[in-house]
């Protein structure tokens, strides 16, 4: 999947000029060039580049980001998880990455984690809500690859899934289960072939109310 320097732009939050800079005084993150001479960058630039702007907030320098290689940056953004930072940003990052990459386990832990730091409320509207909003600019940019977006909604059904259950075995406030509730919703600006429909996303609802009230 190839993007666009404005697509790196607005999924990562970092200025059109800067990320030129970057290329001219660091030689980082070098875009490629199809046989028609377009720039253009790759999936692992994407993902560098979101893991910059997390990294960036962390007040690390770009002259010292721009040595390091695209997986030594990765696990310092990975670092900077596990001392349990503070930082909305580094959680933002992983759930981006758990989408682009398919990656289960990092969306679980960094969900399970992110919930227990910060809370229902902080952690919906400050790191669930905005990696949403990125991840449906990706979709939107790639609206003829479906898989992303049946990654995340799997993730969603699942996660729900666990949440109610948990409530039925420990009988915990429901209040728990609508951070998972909602997030669905904010697929629904998109035709139905690409996002969750609204009759799907209300039987998700349905259902699991029906297995809390059972």
């Amino acid at each position: 999947m190839n993007y666009t320097i404005d697509h790196l732009s607005n999924i990562a939050d970092v200025n059109k000029i800067t990320i030129r800079s970057w290329e001219e005084r660091h030689d980082f993150i070098l875009p490629k060039r199809s046989k028609t001479n377009i720039r253009y960058y790759e999936l692992d630039d994407l993902i560098c580049i979101i893991n910059v702007k997390a990294l960036l907030t962390e007040k690390i320098k770009i002259s010292n980001i721009a040595s390091l290689s695209y997986q030594e940056i990765l696990e310092a953004v990975d670092d900077k998880f596990h001392e349990k930072t503070e930082n909305f940003q580094i959680y933002i990052s992983r759930i981006i990455r758990s989408a682009l990459q398919y990656d289960r386990n990092l969306f679980d832990n960094t969900i399970y984690n992110g919930f227990l730091k910060f809370g229902l409320s902080d952690f919906y509207l400050n790191i669930m809500y905005p990696s949403l909003q990125k991840i449906g600019y990706i979709w939107k940019v790639k609206s003829k690859d479906t898989k992303h977006e049946k990654t995340i909604s799997s993730l969603l059904q699942s996660k729900i899934n666990d949440i109610t259950h948990e409530i039925i075995e420990t009988k915990r406030s429901k209040d728990i289960w609508l951070l998972f509730m909602m997030s669905p919703y904010i697929f629904l600006d998109r035709d139905n072939s690409h996002f969750i429909p609204l009759f799907e996303t209300t039987k998700m609802v349905k259902s699991a109310e029906k297995k809390i009230s059972d």
